[in-house]
């Protein structure tokens, strides 16, 4: 699980939005469940911010150096599905420029 040392690496923040209650938002809960805790162990000080809000639609976005940002839609997405859509969030901020902050 190598993408979860490459969060604070890649990009600044990480914002999940979701539905407490929602169908389309159930993988993107699961995986906050099975993920998150190992996520904070693996990056302390990194902000992992969760939003949920009755009826919003699950999506994962990233904060990039200079203010980059980076949003994927995850409705409907299984917990696999939420992890490469993450993975590839993560792959797009080690190819941006670095701010050396």
């Amino acid at each position: 699980m190598a993408w979860r040392n490459s969060l604070s690496k890649s990009m600044q923040e990480l914002r999940i939005h979701l539905c407490q209650t929602s169908a389309g938002s159930k993988g993107v809960r699961d995986f906050i469940v099975a993920n998150y805790a190992e996520m904070k162990k693996a990056n302390p000080h990194f902000p992992i911010l969760i939003r949920e809000c009755a009826g919003t639609e699950a999506s994962l976005t990233a904060r990039y150096d200079f203010g980059a940002e980076k949003s994927v839609n995850v409705q409907g997405a299984t917990t696999g599905a939420v992890q490469q859509q993450l993975e590839q969030l993560i792959l797009a901020g080690q190819s941006m420029p670095k701010s050396g902050e």
